[in-house]
């Protein structure tokens, strides 16, 4: 157990408490955006002043934030056994590491607040929060691979998973900015298929972070460290690599290209899927073997992220297909897809590994009485959201293709239903948030 109130435990509660920040954010622009989806309020927001507009890239980018900095804590929380002894220089990076993202992170806030935005997906900001962002970003891998760059490849998978995913992170975070170089910019199928290739490789750069925390926190609940160590575990990341490189394809079937390289995107998009569903059952199955304590909360995250996945596997299956995609392109379906993998993957498996690290700062079993009911209404009220958004879709997609208008009761039903699961959704993760911020706080404080 770490011991409390050091510096590198410090360092690893104020990513926590970051990472649960930026959640509050992505909550609060979700539940204020939810609400333009219903005309009577979505009226009186636009009276006081708000905008969809501003709101949306908002949600989206802090979104990504949540889940690099809950999976960067984990890392720190890795090298806090695992890591280079403190010393003024270590010391010294740290702390403008941290600085660089803090103001980064109140800069891009108050800039998206005013309507400053950048028009691009996922990274929404003005781009002048990219220059503080990626050197936060080099100065975290220049921590981490000298800590770890000695005996790298006979250390568990999980850390061969953080380390190419600060390298894919660092990588297409630069290419993410192609557009600025005006030849680029002015062909605008040259700029989405770069802008999609390049957010694929984002999204592969934060699955890696998530994979390599899903096996080091089953690793520290179960005791079993061969899994770590196993061929499925090399096989998910290699996998893993490949479709960094190539999940962008099955996004834009609307855009032309070669027939070939959609189908590539699509079976690699499915092998990986499948991989992860297999070592989350595993994981899942081990942590669950171990006596109960206080990471039993830990261990329920854990089990819901194994059921969110395989619900996650059977439908990109249905959607990924070229011909089906070409139904469901632009409806909430692919909305329904990414809310239930960041929500029911990447964040259970995230709210594990916070409900893990926390029972040891704080040495209680979870944020509070009743977390248990309250995460189990959680999934239930994210899999009403979700499903709505997959039937809403569907019917809307369906309607298109036959040249048609969306039917009159779902026209009337939809932004209703939406709005009360996504607030229901977003009330009962907001209350699981508050139980999670203050253990964190009093971890941060020890």
């Amino acid at each position: 157990m770490p011991a409390q109130g050091t510096a590198a435990s410090r360092a690893t509660m104020a990513l926590v408490c970051a990472a649960l920040a930026s959640l509050a954010v992505v909550l609060v622009a979700g539940a204020l955006g939810v609400l333009f989806y219903v005309p009577a309020t979505a009226r009186m927001l636009a009276r006081a002043g708000l905008e969809f507009t501003v709101l949306r890239p908002m949600h989206t980018t802090f979104a990504a934030a949540w889940i690099f900095l809950g999976g960067i804590a984990v890392v720190y929380r890795y090298l806090q056994e695992h890591g280079l002894a403190a010393t003024p220089v270590t010391r010294w990076r740290g702390r403008l590491q941290v600085l660089l993202w803090a103001g980064a992170w109140l800069g891009v806030l108050g800039t998206l607040a005013v309507g400053v935005t950048s028009g691009r997906e996922y990274l929404g900001f003005h781009p002048v929060f990219a220059i503080p962002i990626l050197l936060g970003w080099l100065l975290f891998a220049w921590h981490f691979f000298a800590a770890t760059r000695r005996g790298f490849f006979s250390r568990p998978v999980y850390v061969t998973m953080w380390g190419v995913g600060i390298v894919f992170f660092i990588y297409t975070f630069v290419e993410q900015y192609a557009w600025l170089i005006p030849d680029i910019f002015a062909q605008p199928i040259v700029d989405l298929r770069l802008q999609w290739k390049a957010t694929g490789t984002l999204v592969g750069a934060f699955n890696l972070f998530v994979y390599g925390t899903l096996y080091y926190v089953g690793e520290k609940l179960s005791g079993d460290e061969a899994y770590g160590h196993s061929k499925l575990a090399y096989a998910l990341l290699a996998v893993g690599l490949l479709n960094s490189f190539t999940n962008f394809g099955h996004h834009t079937y609307h855009v032309p290209q070669s027939e070939l390289v959609k189908w590539i995107s699509f079976v690699i998009s499915m092998t990986e899927v499948l991989i992860l569903a297999r070592v989350v059952w595993d994981v899942a199955r081990m942590a669950a073997r171990h006596r109960a304590g206080s990471s039993d909360m830990a261990r329920f995250f854990l089990t819901a992220a194994k059921w969110w996945i395989i619900a996650i596997f059977l439908t990109a299956m249905l959607i990924s297909v070229p011909p089906w995609n070409s139904l469901i392109h632009g409806t909430h379906v692919v909305t329904a897809h990414a809310m239930g993998a960041e929500i029911g993957i990447d964040s259970m498996i995230l709210f594990a590994a916070i409900s893990w690290m926390l029972s040891e700062f704080t040495f209680t079993a979870g944020p509070g009485p009743g977390t248990r009911r309250l995460a189990v209404a959680l999934n239930v009220a994210v899999a009403a959201m979700v499903v709505w958004l997959n039937v809403s879709g569907a019917f809307v997609g369906y309607a298109r293709y036959q040249h048609l208008p969306p039917p009159g009761w779902l026209d009337a039903a939809s932004p209703v239903v939406f709005a009360a699961t996504g607030l229901t959704a977003g009330g009962l993760m907001a209350l699981l948030l508050l139980g999670f911020a203050r253990q964190a706080l009093r971890g941060l404080v020890r």
